[in-house]
């Protein structure tokens, strides 16, 4: 419902992804509410270069989840954390003065101990720079060892080998062999493939070689185990880090699509109220193809409201502007509009009749109703046309029977319908999509989109745009005469 609204507004990290994708991110009360937008209101007065070095450090911040879950165990992920911590450690000097960030200069010391100093990692310990130092200057003497091999073959020869192993005719190949210079790897007949003979001297040296390479992986064992104990004990603090990263990666998110958008800063009320709400996906569909967008504003308390309305009337994006401004508002998020107000919701459910195996339209819608009215808390239901997909006595009758029983509820139900006596029964009704002018050629400009309250009246308009969109005449005039109108 709220994708498309924050698609350009994506996270960076996987940590702020993450809290949009499985709603832990949501607001349950109060105290989380204030609390937030004391915090976003300082967010909403930073620069936009600001913002934009501090997302730069969050597009560098690694995700975590995994190391700190199944712990540190390899070289990257030592490489990871430490990418993590450095990049922390930026945001902070950023960022401090507007959010709290917990302080990760203890973790650091130990990691620019054993990895040095800067986002990238080089173990390093006594021994080991002794070791890659002895690596280094036995791989010297034996790359001259190997010149002096190649310095002779080219005398003796005229010909100078790039590497250990080369390739050349079986005739140059047989006086070196023959010299004690190489020896042979493979013979294709005109071609032989040599490899530079193993003296004593390149022997000796390339056994150094391997003893100081595993005394080298012995050591760096020997470290990242030292290291991976001493991360142990900040296993808690990276975990307040993570949530920190998370808050501030949405924070911008927040601030990206408020200033975007031109929107509001919610509050709290018993009522849910909005003021010339836009939903910007229609906004934007709106605004391509020429069409005059009408803002959504209502006020409604717990209960039922009916929004009723023809088909093409603006109903079910008058539903969808609801649910999406209200999961916007609990998740943290302005809301696009010049006001929004809405009590804290523990529950939004839109009520489905979408088909899934098994089961018809209506079993789906039916049994979706089930679990939510299931669900213990105060709710917000979105019900579309509901009763829609049985027969109509029978679905007007379930649906004149769920306004009735939830009349008196502490939750707020907005349902969506063309049967009249729905319509009177309802206490709060708005209606939409009125026509302003039936001779357009474009459905979308016949109709006034806007919401008007307590209007109790279903506009009997389908026979004519019916016949408007192209129905042949003649079944409309026998539709009409089924309706009683001649």
């Amino acid at each position: 419902m709220i994708d498309e609204i924050l698609r350009p507004f994506v996270p960076k990290t996987v940590y702020g992804r993450r809290a949009l994708e499985d709603f832990s991110c949501i607001m349950n009360s109060e105290e989380q509410f204030s609390s937030h937008w004391n915090r976003l209101r300082k967010v909403l007065k930073l620069s936009n270069e600001l913002v934009l070095s501090l997302e730069r450090v969050l597009e560098r911040i690694p995700d975590l989840s995994h190391q700190l879950e199944s712990g540190f165990l390899e070289i990257s992920d030592f490489a990871k954390l430490k990418r993590f911590v450095f990049n922390f450690l930026s945001l902070r000097r950023i960022a401090d003065q507007t959010w709290d960030l917990p302080e990760i200069d203890d973790l650091w010391k130990v990691l620019s101990h054993y990895f040095g100093d800067g986002e990238t990692l080089q173990l390093q310990s006594e021994r080991l720079v002794a070791l890659r130092k002895a690596h280094l200057e036995t791989s010297k003497k034996l790359k001259m060892e190997l010149n002096r091999l190649c310095d002779e073959i080219q005398t003796l020869v005229g010909l100078r080998p790039r590497g250990e192993e080369f390739t050349v005719s079986a005739q140059v190949g047989e006086k070196l062999v023959e010299s004690r210079l190489a020896q042979i790897v493979k013979d294709y007949g005109e071609r032989w493939h040599l490899r530079l003979v193993d003296t004593e001297r390149t022997t000796s040296l390339k056994n150094d070689l391997e003893r100081l390479e595993e005394e080298m992986e012995l050591e760096a064992s020997k470290l990242l185990k030292e290291v991976s104990k001493k991360i142990a004990d900040f296993v808690d603090l990276l975990i307040l880090c993570e949530r920190a990263v998370e808050t501030v990666d949405l924070d911008l998110s927040r601030y990206r699509m408020y200033f975007e958008y031109g929107c509001c800063e919610p509050t709290l009320s018993q009522n849910l109220r909005m003021i010339k709400g836009r939903f910007v996906p229609t906004l934007n569909y709106c605004r391509k193809n020429g069409y005059e967008y009408y803002p959504i504003s209502l006020e409604t308390g717990p209960g039922v409201t009916v929004l009723c309305g023809p088909n093409m009337g603006g109903k079910t994006t008058a539903l969808r502007t609801i649910g999406s401004f209200v999961l916007l508002f609990q998740l943290g998020y302005p809301v696009p509009a010049e006001e929004f107000s809405s009590p804290i919701f523990k529950f939004v459910r839109f009520v489905s009749r979408g088909e899934e195996m098994g089961f018809s339209s209506f079993a789906k819608e039916i049994r979706s109703l089930v679990e939510a009215l299931q669900l213990e808390g105060r709710k917000l239901l979105l019900l579309d046309e509901f009763g829609t997909s049985t027969n109509p006595i029978e679905g007007e009758a379930l649906a004149l029977a769920i306004v009735e029983h939830l009349l008196g509820s502490s939750d707020h139900v907005f349902l969506t319908t063309h049967y009249p006596r729905v319509v009177m029964q309802a206490k709060n009704v708005y209606s939409c999509g009125r026509i302003k002018n039936f001779e357009e050629e474009d459905p979308h400009k016949m109709f006034d989109y806007s919401l008007v309250p307590n209007v109790k009246q279903v506009e009997r308009i389908g026979l004519k745009l019916a016949q408007k969109l192209g129905l042949p005449s003649k079944i409309v005039e026998k539709a009409r005469k089924h309706c009683g109108l001649e």
